[in-house]
């Protein structure tokens, strides 16, 4: 799962809804080959999970309860994932999140930045899953 290609979750769970009840949540504030590195690292071996990605423009205002962009559909990782080609997704859909809404193209600029307090991020919210 999610090895060399981003494997989505319709691809093998074909219904246009899935509910899954009291996700585990991690934060990302980099966005970075590490953060998913030590991600992966935490998920238990020979499990697979779903994951959604929810982009935070502010954590500040995150805290007030502001609203979020879902970055894409579920996709499904296991520990062996590519961290540098989930990274590297990540960070495709907040550009192009970025196109799509209009948002300020500083936003990719705070997401590097190590000294912003106030910049954005990532929430993935994720469940063990039972396809197979």
């Amino acid at each position: 799962m999610t090895i060399t290609n981003i494997t989505y979750l319709d691809q093998f769970y074909p219904h246009n809804l899935a509910i899954f009840n009291n996700p585990s949540i991690n934060r990302l504030y980099f966005n970075d080959y590490i953060e998913i590195t030590q991600f992966l690292r935490s998920l238990e071996p020979d499990k697979i999970y779903v994951l959604t990605f929810d982009f935070v423009v502010s954590w500040l205002m995150f805290e007030e309860d502001s609203p979020v962009l879902n970055l894409s559909k579920p996709i499904l990782v296991t520990k062996n994932s590519n961290p540098r080609l989930i990274s590297n997704f990540i960070k495709d859909r907040i550009r192009l999140a970025c196109d799509t809404y209009y948002l300020d193209d500083t936003i990719l600029e705070m997401i590097e930045c190590s000294d912003n307090s106030d910049k954005p991020g990532v929430i993935i919210k994720y469940n063990e899953i039972n396809i197979f």
